[in-house]
């Protein structure tokens, strides 16, 4: 199990804001954003997004669990999500990074991988998608070391001089995309997310053993008896209503 930080309040609103023409985002993950980069920036770790979906996670789905998982993250609908790993990126990586672009950027997912099937590169797609260079990269108090070293060492020479020109490998944005993810979602140390993702496996298999490591015990349990729940991608349990007590 990743080492968790410290738990900070999350912020919460209502609403939406709309952050280009083609898409909004709720109000509350605005903020729990600008909360997120803020902490970062400050050195202050946060409690991340992490939720546990109860009886609706079905043992030994991890795809199943890995949209669910990103769906949260990225406050899509669980349904979209799994369309477009089904149609489109069956790589975990992949579909994080398609999923990460949409968020920062003004197109969505199915708009990238038309341009995935032209040959593109990642890094060119998020320039064509408006993504700012600067949304790859969290502050580091130390070189990164592989395989981020590079990726960092484009990044400080781009901020000196904006004339530099930065390259980033389809590998580059895959780990740097993955480490985020884990970093932001369960709240662990940006260091301690890169090892695990710089061990080689992809990012659902991390984001799913650390799943089922902090939640296995109560997925396994209700894994045994009747839930009554058909397949699809999990959705957060719903909280049980408190028991008045008289007296």
């Amino acid at each position: 199990m990743l080492a968790s930080p410290v738990r900070t309040p999350v912020v919460r609103d209502a609403g939406y804001a709309v952050v280009s023409n083609r898409r909004s985002v709720p109000i509350r993950k605005m903020a729990t954003l600008c909360l997120m980069a803020l902490l970062t920036c400050s050195g202050i770790t946060f409690a991340g997004v992490d939720v546990n979906f109860g009886a609706n996670v079905h043992a030994g789905d991890d795809a199943s669990l890995f949209v669910s998982i990103s769906a949260q993250y990225f406050d899509r609908e669980s349904r979209d999500v799994e369309d477009w790993q089904r149609r489109c990126y069956p790589n975990p990586d992949d579909l994080a990074v398609a999923l990460f672009l949409s968020s920062n950027g003004d197109r969505d997912p199915d708009y990238m991988f038309g341009l995935r099937k032209q040959g593109l590169g990642w890094f060119e797609i998020s320039t064509r998608c408006n993504v700012p260079v600067g949304a790859f990269f969290l502050s580091l108090g130390r070189d990164p070391g592989p395989p981020y070293g590079k990726a960092y060492g484009h990044w400080r020479k781009y901020r000196r001089d904006k004339r530099h020109v930065m390259k980033l490998s389809d590998d580059d944005i895959r780990h740097l995309v993955g480490a985020r993810l884990i970093h932001e979602y369960y709240g662990v140390p940006l260091e301690t997310a890169m090892k695990s993702r710089a061990a080689g496996r992809d990012v659902q298999s991390v984001m799913v053993r650390e799943y089922r490591s902090r939640h296995g015990g109560r997925e396994r349990a209700r894994a045994d008896g009747d839930t009554g729940q058909g397949k699809g991608p999990a959705k957060p349990e719903a909280a049980k209503p408190k028991q008045k007590h008289g007296g």
